[in-house]
């Protein structure tokens, strides 16, 4: 039996009532373009097979400074380390590259280089700089270290197979279609990240002897003393590393909570100073292996790299950036006595980083790189303005100074009169 079909045909009132409803029962699907940005991955066994890189390699984005007999080493962010003969500093001499993804950090202490590698610390024998040998790996020693690409973070350590590592990206327009009115990038989409376009963006100098340690900057998040390393391993938290044998891993105690929002760490006569995002905190290495805390100072947010000179600490505070917080300042505060309060001597900054001090001479990365005279701090006297664009961490000593900026690394020669005069520049390669 054939069975009957019945439509319903509506009448003109009920089809108008539909139509007229439809459109806010569904949302529009807005098409937006963006930047996909897939990782690429390989085993860490066969990126530390092939640390050794070519001596030719460029630098693509100069990062953090680290200084040791006659070596200059060059973090390439991300990308690994230049290590420069810098016997004649007017002639630097690219020695080597060590091919470390997501490196950001150097301590030498030595023959053995200390650096990260995103989340892990590794151990790598430079007794022979052109055949560097990858000794040993504390995993994990930084927990919270994120992946960049570019100016933003699109994935953190913990999602990362252990037995992987990125070592780049690969970016590609693309369109896509959502229901959703606000933009929001980043996030994971079919295999990559989606970024907006107009986010994303390729984006004291002395002579050590053998076997001691060599010299950070003021941007370190990791430093040397004697047989510990101090490292910034999140946010909040203090790792000790004990190195004393080279030949062993290294190993690391439970991290110490020291603050929050820490960003660099500069040791100085038995004390670190702890810049952070919200102030500043002294500890003593009294007792090397458990240090505490000594001093604090606090202001307002902003980012904070900080060096000092024994009488006063050095704190200079920039917005703009993801700490937040609308100061562009130096601030100079006593620390003899550390139990103290007192009130800074602040100077008007226009984005200051790094910094650092030779005798009595201060020098300050802001809108090229101050000179001032200090001798009688905390009063100041800017005595001159080297030019150089994009300048981020400096370093000087025996008269001899070297300034990292977003366009290469330049090095000056100073005399007693302070009279500059450059002697190189190592140009950044785009």
């Amino acid at each position: 039996m054939r069975k009957k079909l019945y439509f319903v045909i509506p009448d003109l009132l009920t089809v108008s009532l539909i139509l007229f409803l439809l459109p806010g029962c569904l949302k529009d699907h807005i098409t937006r373009n963006y930047v996909m940005s897939r990782p690429v991955y390989a085993l860490k066994t066969t990126v530390l097979s092939g640390i050794n890189g070519s001596r030719d390699q460029p630098i693509v984005a100069a990062g953090k400074i680290y200084v040791k007999d006659q070596y200059i080493f060059l973090n390439d962010i991300d990308k690994g380390i230049h290590v420069y003969d810098n016997s004649d500093p007017s002639h630097p001499v690219q020695t080597a590259f060590l091919n470390i993804p997501g490196n950001e950090d150097i301590a030498v202490k030595g023959n053995m280089l200390y650096a990260d590698m995103y989340g892990d610390l590794l151990a790598i024998d430079i007794s022979d700089l052109h055949h560097a040998v990858f000794r040993n790996i504390l995993h994990r020693a930084f927990p919270a270290r994120a992946y960049l690409n570019g100016n933003i973070t699109i994935l953190n350590d913990n999602l990362v197979d252990s037995t992987m590592v990125i070592t780049g990206w690969i970016n590609k327009d693309t369109t896509v279609s959502s229901q959703d009115p606000q933009d929001p990038y980043p996030y994971y989409y079919g295999g990559g990240y989606l970024l907006a376009p107009t986010y994303y963006s390729n984006a004291a100098v002395s002579s050590s002897s053998n076997g001691a340690t060599g010299v950070a900057g003021s941007m370190a998040k990791m430093v040397l003393v004697n047989d510990y390393m101090y490292a910034i391993t999140e946010s909040h938290s203090l790792g000790v590393i004990g190195i004393k044998d080279a030949a062993a891993a290294p190993t690391m105690s439970a991290p110490i909570s020291v603050g929050f929002d820490l960003q660099t760490i500069y040791p100085f006569q038995g004390y670190l100073f702890l810049g952070s995002q919200i102030g500043m905190y002294i500890y003593d290495l009294s007792n090397p292996a458990a240090p505490v805390k000594a001093g604090t100072f606090m202001h307002g947010r902003a980012c904070d790299p900080v060096i000092s000179d024994g009488n006063y600490a050095y704190i200079t505070l920039h917005s703009g950036t993801s700490c937040g917080g609308a100061n562009n300042e130096l601030d100079i505060v006593p620390v003899k006595d550390l139990q103290q309060t007192t009130v800074p001597t602040t100077y008007g900054m226009t984005g200051p980083h790094g910094l650092c001090k030779d005798g009595n001479l201060l020098f300050v990365c802001d809108d090229g790189l101050k000179v001032y005279d200090a001798a009688n701090a905390p009063t100041l006297k800017l005595l001159t303005t080297i030019t150089v664009k994009g300048s981020y961490d400096v370093m000087a000593g025996n008269h001899n100074l070297m300034v990292v900026t977003d366009q290469g690394l330049y090095q000056y020669r100073y005399d007693d009169n302070n009279q500059f005069d450059q002697l190189s520049f190592l140009a950044v390669k785009k």
